[in-house]
């Protein structure tokens, strides 16, 4: 196989005197939904965190094959415009509309002429179905609506790889669909993923890699159907059980 697009390596991250994560590995292969999983507090959205530099880290690298290490071979704000985040809460600007908040990031850091990222923004909106809602502000848009924005928003910075971080755990049931049915198109057109969900049918059907987190360790890495119908751990199994997925 090919260098992993992301490679991580003995990542150590701690708040105080609290480790968060020990010694973690794991890399991301350019094309690859990797999902991660694992019971609230373990870890998994401090891992994206530090991916992205939102967290500092301890100990440890987050390599991009190409670029180098995030960090010190390029800076956090470079690394971010190759690696974009999705988040649970939006993160949209409320006094900005729909397209000045998709636009933002790739007007301020990139420095793009605004007509040709504006002109790509628009074919990210009709795609998820909100070219009409362009001139709206987020206070006039449903939830599952935000959160599709917010994806345009990391596309419209053309990474190479997106991390989502629980991107329907604020939404109503309804919502949704509409949002894990752009996250689904993402991956079956090749996008590089990293995902943490509670969303378990959701991760079964666009995962390419389970990785399963416990107290910020890595303790199980398997493909969806060994690991939702034949996990290897206790743990797993008592976690998927929580879930009410297993029978």
């Amino acid at each position: 196989m090919n260098n992993p697009l992301i490679s991580i390596k003995n990542l150590h991250k701690k708040y105080g005197d609290t480790v968060a994560i020990p010694n973690l590995d794991l890399d991301l292969h350019k094309g690859e939904v990797v999902v991660i999983l694992g019971a609230s507090g373990c870890g998994k959205s401090t891992l994206l965190r530090c991916v992205n530099g939102l967290e500092s880290i301890q100990g440890g690298s987050i390599h991009m094959d190409g670029v180098g290490e995030f960090g010190k071979d390029v800076s956090w704000q470079q690394a971010r415009q190759k690696v974009g985040m999705v988040f649970q809460s939006y993160e949209l600007f409320a006094h900005m509309n729909v397209i000045d908040n998709i636009l933002l990031g790739a007007l301020k850091a990139q420095k793009r002429d605004r007509a040709e990222a504006e002109a790509q923004a628009d074919k990210l909106l009709k795609r998820v179905g909100l070219f009409e809602r362009k001139t709206a502000f987020p206070r006039e848009l449903s939830g599952g609506q935000k959160q599709r924005i917010a994806i345009v928003r990391a596309l419209c910075m053309n990474p190479e790889a997106i991390l989502l971080d629980e991107i329907t755990a604020a939404l109503d049931p309804e919502m949704v669909r509409e949002v894990l049915d752009v996250v689904l198109e993402l991956a079956n057109e090749g996008m590089s993923m990293l995902i943490v969900t509670h969303e378990m049918s959701f991760a079964e059907k666009v995962a390419d890699r389970i990785v399963f987190m416990d107290k910020g360790v890595i303790i199980e890495q398997n493909t969806p159907e060994q690991f939702f119908r034949q996990p290897e751990t206790e743990r797993a199994r008592q976690f998927l059980n929580i879930m009410e997925y297993t029978k």
